[in-house]
């Protein structure tokens, strides 16, 4: 189902490796390969300089980091060929950005390309632009700012098709401020799109991606048992306890990755870049925005309005908190992590500070994210984080765990024997999830369910595959499933999960799935095959926080919801796409 399984890295052996990248750098020559400016750029007078910015909001993460435009007089000599520009250092946050030299010309938007290579292999996805996009002229010694293109892949039937929009810009010159801020340029001469009659028809377009999200960063019960699901483009979704669902949105064309209300029914939400918005029960939304070089990672929102946030940078998590006051927070700084050169915590107790001053390394290392949870009465935070020199997509991860107090956010310890990167709830119980290691065999996380008195138990990923009639030449045989989502349990020990069998090709290479729906009765030892399936083979993923029935989505294939009330015999759509 093109466009709908989750894309992979594809990988190849060394020599095959070689010679398709010969082939690819022969394509490469024939287009002009444009690098992101720098402050140390040296000045170039004679051509102009092209901005523009990409968000992803499709549910695959890897960013689009090249971006090609093609003259206008392109066709009319072999030695005139495309430019493609080179994004500056790509996030996950779904936002790429760009700005190179551009020699003068009028151009057109050929296309947008994710490509990532390892040593080993490579991923690439082109994604061709429409020429309802429009044409730009790129003046010597000038500014052009293509502003905010949105990738949103349409589900059609089984397939889907590839949108990349112009949205409506927020701040002219907004991506050349924040991210280039070394560039000096007259804001009275920018430039941009010709004008032509679309926009009308782009306006439209915008508002019907953004009334339809595909993916779902994260999901959050409110204290009124409210579930929400953060998606892209500013916009979330509200399940009411009654089942009703309603859709929102903040100003702004981010993902969403925080969410938190209190009793009163005030809200905070936030993302990446910095986006922030607050509103009181009944009201409307207030910016309070950080600077654009955060990511807010996770919120809290107290009954007496006070906000506390976790907000990460390059080399630095921040935890903030304060008070809205006539639309503006004076936040104050509870705690911060740095890992430049080995500096750790601002607030920690004594015993550890003398423990970290021992242990100190001097290597600095980027921030990749954060988690909160909690175990056996205890508060932990782990920071995730990478080498400076490792590409993002092919990095690292480490994991630093840490214990600490919820009140004051004092870092209580480290803890280096914690084999748990995170808890999440599963329904009636909680799991422990054990990333997996370098060595491992399948490359897949390992679950444990948490019992009452805070035990880990491994839930198998396998099913005891027996024949009809056994013999001492006939016998059970281990057939191994990966999860396609994560197991709802319904009580402490029995649970269902849909999972995916690998089929074997005759030939050995290509290798198909099957779905199914599994039970188990005593808390995942053993898993028992049913005659259930999904209500589509994309439609997956489970909601672990509805508690009486089986609610699922698509997501990142498109925006449906279906509830089962007998553990998947029978579906009913809740929530569909709008067919726009």
């Amino acid at each position: 189902m093109s466009g709908i399984k989750p894309l992979t890295c594809i990988k190849f052996y060394p020599l095959i490796f070689m010679a398709c990248m010969i082939i690819l750098q022969g394509c490469a020559g024939q287009i002009n390969m444009l690098p992101a400016l720098e402050q140390t750029t040296p000045i170039n007078e004679q051509d102009g300089i092209v901005v523009a910015r990409i968000i992803n909001a499709s549910g695959n993460a890897l960013p689009f980091n090249q971006l090609t435009i093609n003259p206008e007089n392109l066709n009319e000599s072999k030695s005139i060929n495309p430019d493609r520009l080179l994004a500056a250092r790509p996030k996950l946050n779904g936002t790429t950005v760009f700005a190179s030299y551009v020699k003068p010309g009028n151009y057109s938007l050929s296309s947008i390309r994710a490509f990532y290579t390892n040593g080993n292999g490579w991923y690439s996805r082109f994604v061709s632009a429409d020429e309802k996009l429009g044409t730009f002229a790129v003046n010597q010694g000038e500014v052009t700012d293509l502003g905010t293109l949105i990738y949103y892949p349409k589900p059609q039937g089984d397939r889907y098709l590839d949108l990349l929009i112009r949205a409506p810009e927020l701040e002219e010159g907004e991506v050349l401020t924040k991210y280039f801020p070394f560039l000096k340029y007259d804001p009275e001469v920018l430039n941009g799109w010709h004008i032509d009659e679309k926009d009308e028809e782009r306006e439209s377009t915008y508002i019907s991606i953004a009334q339809n999200p595909l993916t779902y960063n994260e999901q959050y019960v409110a204290p009124d048992n409210s579930i929400y699901f953060l998606g892209k483009i500013g916009v979330f979704m509200k399940r009411t306890p009654e089942g009703e669902w309603e859709l929102d949105a903040v100003d702004t064309n981010h993902e969403l990755t925080a969410i938190a209300q209190n009793r009163n029914g005030d809200l905070v939400v936030g993302g990446s870049e910095g986006a922030l918005f607050w509103r009181p029960d009944n009201g409307d939304w207030e910016d309070i925005s950080l600077e654009h070089d955060s990511h807010i990672e996770h919120l809290r929102l107290s009954d007496t309005g006070e906000i506390e946030l976790l907000a990460t940078r390059d080399f630095e998590l921040n935890i903030l908190r304060g008070t809205v006051s006539d639309s503006d927070v004076q936040w104050g700084l509870l705690n911060r992590y740095s890992t430049k050169s080995g500096k750790g915590w601002d607030h920690m107790l004594e015993a550890e500070i003398k423990n970290k001053q021992a242990h100190s390394k001097k290597a600095d290392r980027h921030i990749y994210n954060t988690t909160l949870f909690e175990f056996n009465g205890q508060h932990y935070l782990t920071v995730r984080n990478h080498s400076i020199y490792e590409n993002i997509i092919f990095a690292n991860i480490n994991n630093k765990v840490f214990a600490y107090n919820p009140d004051n956010w004092m870092i209580e310890r480290s803890v280096d024997d914690f084999e748990l990167t995170a808890i999440i709830d599963a329904g009636a119980v909680q799991l422990g999830i054990e990333k997996a290691g370098f060595w491992s065999w399948s490359g897949k996380p390992t679950y444990h369910k948490i019992d009452k008195n805070g035990g880990q138990n491994k839930i198998t990923t396998y099913i005891q595959n027996c024949p009809e009639k056994r013999s001492s030449k006939n016998f059970c045989r281990k057939k191994n499933f990966t999860f396609r989502s994560i197991p709802w349990f319904s009580s402490e020990n029995d649970a269902i999960a849909i999972v995916s069998f690998a089929l074997s090709s005759f030939s050995g290479g290509y290798r198909d799935t099957e779905i199914k729906i599994l039970t188990t009765t005593d808390g995942g030892k053993n898993w028992m095959k049913t005659d259930n399936e999904p209500p589509k083979d994309y439609c997956t993923s489970i909601v672990p926080q509805v508690a009486d029935r089986l609610l699922v989505s698509c997501d990142g294939a498109n925006g449906d919801f279906y509830e089962s009330t007998d553990f998947g015999a029978n579906w009913q759509q809740v929530r569909q796409q709008d067919n726009f």
